[in-house]
């Protein structure tokens, strides 16, 4: 035996032969999903059983798989399903539904904690809403700009045309730019919980802007006629009185109706003038003096208590007795406080005589002043 022989026997658990070495050593493709290695030309992976081309998984028997290839690596152990799901979900969208669970939560708890006839709602809700929709416009133009400052196929066009355009690119970019589709998100919640949770919003204040329509031409007309002219026959109030009771009865004798008679007329809306004023026993004001426009001239059209809330009835109260005046537009024989061609109204009524008086009056609504130079 020679030298080289017996130290070849010597070594032989401690020498490594090169091929078994570069066996060890992977340098082949790999499955996309399991990272297993797999030899050219092989389709579908023998360890998850991942068809790459296709995108699919297709069952596999690891057993055989393992007998039949021996070199292959072993599997990967799979996680649970809640695992998965929590490695599946991205940081970014946690933040998102962790931030808009918090709003939902705090006004789930005011609602709870305030009582429910406190005016803190109705602030509460609006300024919500408010800040919700502001914070959301401000966001979707910021998203735009962005978007189209490195993006040269959105215009600015569609801005109005395809304005969720830029946010689609947005979502496609995540994480980039996360905190606007998260600022976004919340800025919607807040306007959405104002509406549905928190309430208290009065809707019909939205829409009404305090811009009462203006009274007719032809009243204002048969004003500046009258007032150039002077006080005109408007005939007595007690003779008014006698002419609604002769002519379409007494207008009060509700109690006598038959239930079988025949229904109320429909009524028409006009718009006035108030010519005069009384005021009750608590200083407030009982009773208007109406005159209306018909064929031209300025006529007496009865009287009204007007409909009002407590601050507007205090501020006609103070206009008019800030507006009096010693003669009345009309001759009217009445003990009323009269008052200069100010102060327009809207009334409706069911029948119209022909001195052109109104029966049945009720107050709808007071118009803006008329601005007349004297």
């Amino acid at each position: 035996m020679s030298t080289y022989d017996s130290l070849q026997d010597s070594n032989t658990a401690v020498l490594t032969p090169p091929q078994e070495a570069k066996a060890t050593e992977n340098v082949g493709p790999c499955c996309s999903n399991c990272e297993t290695p797999m030899p050219k030309g092989q389709m579908v992976c023998q360890c998850c059983g991942f068809y790459p081309t296709m995108g699919i998984f297709v069952d596999v028997d690891s057993e055989w798989e393992r007998f039949s290839n021996p070199e292959a690596a072993p599997p990967k152990v799979r996680r649970n399903p809640v695992e998965e799901f929590f490695s599946a979900v991205p940081g970014w969208a946690w933040t998102l539904m962790a931030t808009n669970l918090t709003i939902v939560a705090l006004c789930i708890a005011g609602k709870i904690l305030i009582p429910s006839t406190s005016v803190v709602f109705e602030f509460w809700g609006v300024w919500q809403l408010t800040l919700g929709l502001a914070a959301f416009e401000i966001l979707h133009v910021t998203c735009f700009f962005m978007t189209a400052t490195g993006d040269a196929t959105i215009s600015l066009i569609d801005f109005i045309v395809n304005p969720m355009k830029a946010w689609f690119k947005t979502f496609a970019r995540l994480p980039k730019r996360q905190w606007l589709v998260i600022g976004a998100s919340n800025a919607l919640m807040l306007a959405l919980t104002a509406a549905v949770i928190v309430g208290g919003i009065q809707w019909d204040r939205l829409w009404d802007w305090g811009i009462a329509p203006p009274a007719k031409s032809s009243l204002v007309s048969a004003i500046a006629s009258a007032a150039a002219n002077g006080p005109t026959n408007g005939k007595d109030l007690e003779g008014s009185v006698q002419d609604f009771a002769g002519q379409a009865g007494d207008v009060d004798d509700s109690a006598n109706k038959k239930p079988d008679g025949p229904k109320e007329p429909p009524r028409t809306k006009t718009d006035c003038l108030v010519i005069g004023f009384e005021l009750n026993s608590m200083d407030q004001v009982a009773k208007l003096y109406l005159a209306h426009e018909t064929a031209g001239r300025l006529v007496y059209a009865g009287t009204v208590t007007p409909q009002l809330d407590d601050e507007q009835a205090k501020l006609l109260r103070s206009k008019l007795i800030a507006a009096r005046t010693a003669t009345p537009l009309l001759k009217i024989t009445a003990s009323a406080t009269w008052v200069k061609p100010r102060f327009p109204c809207r009334v409706s009524y069911t029948v119209q005589t022909r001195e052109g008086k109104l029966r049945n009056i009720q107050f709808e609504e007071l118009l803006p002043e008329i601005s007349i130079p004297w």
